[in-house]
């Protein structure tokens, strides 16, 4: 089994690059493609990530994050299972098919085609931008900004940035509130799934 690093969403600290400076390079489908095949080479072999995740959502009224943590399960062509245990026990399917409903579809939803290399359907939605890598294992981001104008009211936009793999990943609302999730992961064979995560997906 291949470790693999991830982050789900979270404010770009943890790179020398500044936030705000990925939204000066815009990319065509074309060069995200060939952008993420250079900042992620082994992603698209990758079937199965399974992993834990901190999440903490920043709003304007409350001076602190409110912050939650758990395990998660994605699978390619399927889609992502939340098991949230901190602070309370719940649980969230997204399914491929799903329509993005709450923070966290949108991060689901992005997350799950920027794993699978769905360029096409990120930028169906969003427009897109990125800087580096320079060299492999480098840092690197990509920025979605939303088409829709539904969507705009809402979030502003995502920042994913990682070094070799995915660490990190910002949704930046209209209002100023945010979310970020930390996600450390390992990358398994679909041989890996037991018949309870089978089950969870479905037929």
């Amino acid at each position: 089994m291949k470790p693999v690093c991830c982050g789900l969403i979270a404010l770009l600290l943890a790179t020398p690059l500044l936030a705000g400076e990925v939204f000066e390079h815009p990319q065509t489908p074309q060069q995200a493609q060939a952008f993420l095949h250079a900042a992620m080479p082994d992603l698209g072999q990758v079937q199965v990530l399974r992993g834990r995740y901190v999440q903490r959502k920043f709003l304007r009224e409350i001076p602190r994050p409110l912050t939650s943590s758990g395990e998660f399960l994605l699978i390619r062509d399927r889609g992502i299972w939340w098991h949230t245990q901190v602070p309370l026990d719940a649980e969230l399917m997204w399914r491929r098919d799903s329509g993005p409903a709450s923070a966290m579809d949108i991060a689901a939803s992005t997350f799950f085609a920027l794993f699978a290399l769905e360029v096409d359907a990120l930028a169906r939605r969003f427009e897109l931008f990125g800087i580096g890598p320079e060299a492999p294992a480098s840092p690197w981001q990509l920025g979605l900004r939303p088409r829709d104008a539904a969507l705009a009211d809402w979030l502003t936009q995502i920042t994913l940035a990682g070094a070799g793999q995915l660490q990190q990943v910002n949704l930046l609302e209209a209002t100023g509130d945010r979310t970020e999730i930390d996600i450390i992961a390992e990358a398994q064979p679909l041989s890996s799934l037991t018949p309870s995560d089978r089950l969870r997906f479905g037929p």
